[in-house]
């Protein structure tokens, strides 16, 4: 029996497949803009249709080309914290870095926060993916660690979300996340429902270089070695892995203290372009500062 809403209305129709497409650059309205933080904004982009999913799969980026200052393209890679529970919306986190001495940024990725960060609801940006080597497995390990430095936590707050609402999915989840200060973090109130909602299969630390006033349950100083043992409480073996994301002096950090603690599966996502000019970026090995 055909139902009474079909023949009236014709019949529904499909859903529009996946928005992304590694190909090709497609056009995306933004549609919202919100302050995530005094130096970071959260921009909504608006999907061709309400029901369309972005189809990114957990732990890969997108690529973002925008104009800057109308007289050229630049291009960098985000990791979206809206997932497929969010249809017809594309979410990123965006840090503008300020210019030292009237010179504007001071490394040619932090361009594409300053050009994203002037715009208005209603202009439009160049998206293509999904682009990334990293695809999670349900069920093959028994624990991860997240281990997160700046807007790295991005990357794992997707990760995370996926894994968590499979039921089947047994895996620990264990977050270490380092800020510069308590006004820096990012996603706390999100990180901690879902830590609650999810209580014993994940946990989330946060870490902080700056001293927080009085009555916040963070750690201060950096992550090491006795951080990661005692935190993510899962010793090396085949089925626990580590996956690191964030600044590059960051992620070598980290990539040192796993290989000091024996671990062999370790993950990094990788959101930055290569510089080509990277002898100041290189500069900044060793700054724990998260900008």
């Amino acid at each position: 029996m055909v139902p009474l809403s079909s023949l009236l209305f014709g019949r529904p129709s499909k859903p529009p497949p996946p928005f992304l497409d590694s190909q090709k650059w497609q056009s995306l309205p933004l549609a919202k803009i919100e302050q995530e933080t005094h130096n970071v904004k959260r921009l909504t982009f608006a999907l061709p249709h309400k029901l369309q999913l972005l189809g990114l799969p957990a732990g890969m980026c997108v690529k973002l080309k925008v104009s800057l200052n109308g007289k050229k393209d630049i291009e960098q890679a985000f990791n979206p914290i809206s997932t497929d529970d969010t249809p017809g919306e594309m979410t990123i986190l965006v840090k503008s870095y300020p210019g030292r001495h009237g010179m504007g940024p001071a490394h040619p990725e932090h361009e594409v926060g300053v050009a994203l960060h002037s715009l208005q609801v209603g202009q439009t940006v160049q998206v293509k993916g999904p682009f990334g080597s990293f695809r999670y497995q349900p069920g093959k390990y028994k624990a991860i660690g997240l281990l997160a430095g700046g807007t790295g936590v991005t990357a794992m707050f997707n990760l995370a979300h996926v894994i968590l609402k499979n039921p089947n999915d047994k895996v620990k989840l264990r977050l270490v996340y380092a800020s510069n200060g308590m006004d820096d973090i990012l996603l706390k109130l999100p990180l901690d429902a879902m830590a609650a909602g999810y209580y014993g299969k994940f946990k989330a630390l946060f870490v902080v270089n700056e001293a927080p006033d009085e009555g916040h349950h963070v750690s201060m100083g950096l992550i090491d070695k006795e951080m990661i043992t005692k935190y993510v409480n899962a010793p090396p073996s085949e089925d626990v892995l580590m996956v690191v994301c964030g600044p590059r002096a960051f992620v070598a950090d980290q990539a040192a203290n796993l290989e000091e603690l024996g671990y062999k599966n370790v993950v990094v996502i990788d959101d930055l372009p290569q510089i080509t000019e990277g002898a100041a970026y290189m500069n900044t090995q060793g700054d724990h500062r998260f900008d």
